[in-house]
C-alpha cells in the first residue's frame, strides 16, 4: 500500500475512534470520518490475535486487500480497520469479503460503469 494511503499518528487514529462512525462484523470493525478530499485507512491489531509474527501477519494481509479495493472506495475518508482475534487463519478471500461487507454497509464502495465513470 502506498504511503500517501497511510494513516500513521496517533492523534488521527484517536480523532477517528472518537469522531468516527463504527461498523462490525465478525472478523473487522471499521471506524470511518469524513476527511478532506484524501483517502487514508490505518489498521491495528492487538495482543488478542497473537504474538508479533501473527500481528504482522494479519496487517499485512489487511494492507493488500485494502490496496486491492482502493479504486472502489470512495474518496474523502479516513478510516481505522480493526482486527478481531477470529481473523487470524482467515484466507485472503475472506479477509477482502470482510473489509467489503463493511464498506458497502458503510456507503463507501463506489460503484464504476462501463466507461469506468463513477455511477
Amino acid at each position: 500500500m502506498q504511503q500517501q494511503y497511510r494513516l500513521k499518528s496517533r492523534a488521527s487514529f484517536n480523532y477517528i475512534y472518537k469522531k468516527g462512525a463504527s461498523y462490525s462484523n465478525k472478523q473487522l470493525i471499521l471506524y470511518v470520518v469524513k476527511s478532506a478530499r484524501s483517502l487514508k485507512a490505518g489498521f491495528s491489531v492487538s495482543k488478542k490475535v497473537g504474538g508479533s509474527v501473527q500481528r504482522n501477519r494479519v496487517k499485512r494481509q489487511l494492507r493488500e486487500c485494502f490496496r486491492l479495493m482502493i479504486p472502489d472506495i470512495a474518496v474523502g475518508y479516513n478510516m481505522v480497520f480493526v482486527a478481531r482475534s477470529t481473523l487470524y487463519g482467515a484466507t485472503s478471500d475472506e479477509i477482502r469479503a470482510s473489509m467489503r461487507q463493511l464498506l458497502e454497509r458503510a456507503g463507501l464502495i463506489v460503484l464504476k460503469g462501463a466507461d469506468g465513470n463513477a455511477e
